[in-house]
């Protein structure tokens, strides 16, 4: 069994094994040495310690906890030994080690990291830090940001980016900035060159200047930028555990009704209505085949997303890193549900291709003749035959071995332009073809019981169940002569459907009244206020009495 021991670098710990401990401290004390002539040798030694600490953390699994040598070796070969840097004043004879050197730490360039650029800063180092990002001339950026000003954007997003991105201060930090790789040489580099440029500053502007002194404007942010951070944080916390706890109980809730039950409730501002899903959906797709792709596909295009916010919600909590492969891989996953998707709403559209509403076929039009003054039209109260599998306030369907039932009527009323009550009767089915749709509305049934004065509307439309739904509905329109009037029942009140009146008066609040069609258009009799009619005409319609109408129901 290996002996290990317990280190700190650039305070973090890590438990190393002796043999490897051994090594990396005779490593440190090399470089140390290296360095011992610079002025900046403390703060070269602490960047190389963070760039060794970030090299380490990398290789902590947690299947394996302990650095071993071969760790500390595969960190050397990125960090470079000491031994292979030379200084410019060194003799040439050196100079092949060297470039060899340089091209194998090409092998190890550094990933870039977003940061904001303090050397090369105007303001807060954000367009700079952006350019060496992106590999532009910062002046681009600067113009942009001057640009956005103008149009109004530009001051909050540069805000937005200073608060968010991190500041470049230490060498590994602008190494990484620039995308170079993070060894020896290259921070040693960066701290001679930090030297040398505030050697120069000196030189132009006196020792005041010798370290830059932040501007009030940029004090004033980065005191705003803290108090931002802070509380993101905090509303980082707090937006993590409300996404977590919504995607979850969505999760729960999307794979219940996928696949644990059997009824679809839905919630609305009438009540609650339920719905057989296993029924209803076979009722709408053409095969199961078909009905399969689209709950696969639905699963996938709703619930991947849901899963990515319970993600988002675990990694502000949490921070739970994940393989960009993993978000590459969820992406393409989400794109083939939409395709599933659209693949079978293509098909049903083509589906719901043909119309025939507005031609002669499937219409019945009747001519009422000598009625009274007043005109009775009701609803019956029949209970829908067969199972009811969708059950709302004003619609509904139901299904018995051989037919589905449906509610989904409408009532309107117009001006007659004869001197007769008529009544027509409007079927509208959709189909995938002109022959299909002839057929469906042939097999689509819907009664009503007409007398001299007064109609009975049924209440529900039938067709053969392979019909499947398919767009079926019914539309009633009572035509009214000019001078004749009409009770209104209130068993209408589910098919009645923006009924024009000269009061504007409300659908609803139309029954239990009766209504004259005037030339104007239908005025209220048994309202407080009556428009459009002389004294005379009045008196002559409020004399007379609305019949009492006996209806036989079915």
């Amino acid at each position: 069994m290996n002996q290990t021991v317990t280190i700190n670098i650039s305070g973090i710990v890590f438990h190393i094994d002796v043999d490897a401990y051994e090594e990396l401290k005779k490593y440190l004390n090399k470089i140390k040495s290296y360095f011992k002539n610079s002025e900046e040798s403390e703060e070269i030694m602490a960047d190389i310690e963070a760039r060794i600490a970030e090299l380490f953390s990398e290789k902590i699994t947690s299947d394996n906890q302990v650095i071993q040598s071969k760790d500390v070796e595969e960190v050397i070969t990125i960090m470079g030994k000491p031994e292979q840097y030379i200084d410019e004043d060194e003799t040439k004879e050196d100079e092949p080690k060297r470039e060899s050197f340089s091209s194998d730490q090409k092998t190890y360039s550094s990933e870039k990291k977003l940061f904001r650029d303090p050397d090369d800063r105007m303001i807060g180092g954000v367009a700079a830090g952006l350019a060496a990002y992106l590999g532009v001339e910062a002046l681009w950026l600067r113009l942009f940001f001057v640009v956005a000003l103008f149009v109004g954007f530009g001051f909050l997003l540069y805000i937005i980016l200073w608060i968010v991105m991190s500041e470049a201060k230490t060498a590994s930090d602008k190494l990484h900035m620039k995308g170079e790789p993070v060894n020896i040489d290259n921070i040693g580099k960066t701290f001679k060159d930090e030297a040398d440029k505030m050697s120069e500053n000196f030189k132009k502007h006196g020792q005041q200047y010798g370290k830059k002194a932040e501007s009030a404007i940029e004090s004033f942010f980065n005191f705003i930028g803290q108090i931002l951070n802070g509380v993101f944080k905090v509303l980082g916390k707090v937006f993590g555990v409300v996404f977590l706890l919504i995607g979850t109980f969505f999760l729960v809730g999307f794979l219940g009704m996928l696949f644990g039950s059997e009824t679809i409730f839905s919630i609305t501002s009438d009540g609650v209505f339920s719905i057989a899903s296993n029924e209803f959906f076979n009722l709408i797709f053409i095969s199961d085949d078909q009905f399969h792709i689209a709950i696969i596909g639905v699963a996938i295009t709703i619930g991947l997303p849901v899963i990515m916010l319970i993600y988002a919600g675990a990694n502000l909590l949490f921070k739970v890193k994940t393989h960009a492969g993993v978000s590459i891989g969820l992406f393409v996953l989400w794109v083939i549900g939409i395709f599933m998707c659209a693949m079978v709403g293509i098909r049903m559209a083509t589906e719901l291709t043909y119309n025939e509403r507005d031609t002669e076929i499937g219409v019945v039009k009747e001519v009422v003749t000598d009625t009274e003054d007043d005109f009775y039209i009701a609803m019956t109260s029949n209970d829908i035959p067969g199972n009811g599998i969708l059950e709302d306030k004003y619609f509904s369907i139901s299904l018995d071995e051989d037919s589905i039932y449906f509610s989904d009527i409408q009532l309107r009323i117009y001006e007659s332009k004869t001197d007769s009550f008529e009544i027509e009767i409007e079927k509208d089915v959709q189909g995938f073809s002109r022959k299909d749709v002839t057929t469906k509305l042939n097999q689509m049934n819907y009664d009503y019981y007409l007398n001299n004065d007064s109609i009975l509307l049924g209440n529900y439309i039938s067709t053969l169940r392979h019909n499947k739904i398919r767009g079926q509905e019914v539309n009633v329109k009572l035509y009214l002569p000019v001078g004749k009037s009409i009770y209104l029942d209130r068993s209408l009140r589910h098919i009645i459907n923006n009924v024009a009146n000269v009061t504007d008066t409300w659908d609803p609040d139309m029954l239990g009244k009766r209504w004259v069609m005037l030339e104007d258009g239908l005025t209220c009799l048994d309202c407080d206020e009556i428009e459009g009619i002389t004294t005379a005409q009045l008196d002559l319609i409020r004399a007379y009495e609305l019949p009492v109408v006996e209806l036989n129901k079915k």
